[in-house]
């Protein structure tokens, strides 16, 4: 059994309040030379704070509740990474759950979440279709907390809390507009699950942008996938099929998996057809032939959402209503796209 915060105080000859203080960061009573004290005695003994001691000694939390729907996606983990890195530094740590795609959340998983203490939420779960469709629940149970909520997407919470949201239809609108400028015409597009609102913003993006080029929109050309790389290279014969020019990915992973299967069918990017993904993930630009993508600035965004929960927690009575900060896509333009010549009508 590891040493305790009490054992600390018997050994220091001192209560367990003033070896919690002298551990903390925070401004104390406790005297520099008893904080020495304390804190290498705990080095000596490879002590590590107990988080949910600490939170009951200082009556607030050290743990943050954080959701996702999966944690395998690239852009996912840069994001999680991110986030933990500012709180860790903060002396927070994450408290994990993924309610996977399709999951009801009732009830129970909402008090699961909160029965661990946590100071606040972190509802970064991708909105689905069915989630829009019974807001009032969300929302209550997202207020009953009575804890500051940080999201991803709008759920239109009313609690204490922050939206940091990325414009998708901007990103989705940016990459088939950069296509029709390289003179495609005929654009494929490899698209997220249908249930995802994301999906449905970045789809928006996609109808827009050919809709102002006066190209109809074709459903036939959409193949809905699962955000995998595996769904990517599933996709590319079906697109291919529909004799297009060109490929909008939803995202970079499914991007990969398209990049797999035309190096198998021995078709050449972008020489028989141009590729743009969207997220800019690791590696998008060291491959063979870079990839063309939309950047969302996940790690900004990911330290941008840690920051802003300290800054709720240490000013929890002074909070105010929801903040809400939106990032832009920027356009990336590597050797996945190329100009095609306009074709000449005889």
């Amino acid at each position: 059994m590891g040493i305790t915060i009490k054992d600390i105080a018997k050994e220091c000859g001192v209560s367990v309040a003033t070896v919690s203080m002298a551990l903390s960061d925070k401004p104390s009573r406790v005297s520099e030379n008893t904080k020495k004290k304390v804190r290498e005695i705990a080095k000596k003994h490879n002590y590590r704070p107990n988080n949910a001691a600490v939170s009951l000694a200082n009556k607030k939390s050290r743990l943050i509740g954080i959701v996702f729907n999966d944690l395998r996606n690239t852009h996912i983990s840069s994001l999680f990474m991110a986030i933990n890195g500012v709180l860790e530094k903060n002396g927070y740590s994450l408290v994990c759950h993924i309610i996977e795609d399709g999951q009801t959340i009732d009830t129970d998983i909402i008090r699961d979440i909160a029965a661990d203490n946590i100071g606040a939420l972190i509802w970064s779960k991708s909105m689905e279709i069915n989630d829009m469709e019974k807001p009032d629940f969300l929302k209550n149970a997202m207020r009953n907390l009575s804890i500051p909520v940080i999201t991803m997407e709008k759920y239109g919470f009313d609690c204490p809390g922050v939206d940091i949201l990325f414009d998708y239809e901007k990103g989705g609108y940016m990459a088939t507009r950069h296509l029709i400028e390289c003179g495609h015409r005929r654009i494929g597009c490899v698209a997220g699950k249908q249930s995802f609102h994301v999906t449905l913003q970045r789809l928006n993006g996609y109808k827009k942008a050919l809709e102002e080029s006066g190209i109809s929109y074709d459903p036939d050309l959409v193949y809905f996938g699962d955000y995998t790389m595996e769904s990517g290279y599933e996709a590319f014969s079906y697109i291919l099929g529909q004799k297009v020019t060109a490929i909008f990915s939803m995202n970079d992973e499914m991007a990969f998996g398209i990049y797999r299967a035309a190096r198998l069918y021995g078709v050449s990017i972008p020489e028989d057809i141009s590729i743009i993904g969207f997220d800019n993930v690791p590696f998008a630009d060291v491959m063979q032939v870079p990839l063309t993508t939309i950047g969302v600035p996940v790690i900004e965004m990911g330290k941008k959402l840690g920051e802003k929960v300290v800054e709720l927690i240490d000013n929890k009575e002074k909070l105010k209503e929801r903040e809400e900060i939106l990032y832009t896509p920027r356009l990336l333009v590597r050797g996945s796209t190329k100009s095609i010549p306009p074709v000449t009508v005889i």
